[in-house]
């Protein structure tokens, strides 16, 4: 029983990172950046959901993992900010947020296909 709620959890992370990333993805084609709470955290569900698919870890610890994603995702994000690890987090969001915003022209809605 604990295996297949371990992957219900891990389906829902991944249902939240693919509709994070097409909102963020919404965003950019309205015109607007992406808040950067939005980015990091959309950034952190696809980490817990490759770090959990390839990894052995019990995909149970998805229930700690995401409400600790939620939080430092506002704790390294403008303008509270971490000395050291904002910096090195925002940057990866920012290399990340241009994967997943590749073939969207900013300001044109509707180019999403």
């Amino acid at each position: 029983m604990a295996v297949i709620m371990g992957w219900i959890l891990w389906g829902i992370v991944v249902f939240l990172a693919l509709a994070w990333a097409y909102g963020c993805r919404n965003v950019t084609a309205s015109g607007q950046p992406p808040q950067w709470g939005t980015v990091v955290l959309t950034l952190f569900w696809w980490v817990i959901a490759v770090v959990f698919l390839v990894s052995g870890a019990n995909k149970l610890h998805i229930l700690w993992a995401a409400p600790v994603a939620f939080v430092l995702s506002f704790l390294v994000s403008p303008p509270m900010g971490i000395p050291l690890l904002s910096p090195i987090v925002l940057g990866v969001a920012q290399a990340f947020m241009a994967v997943v915003t590749l073939g969207v022209k900013q300001g044109e809605k509707g180019s999403l296909e």
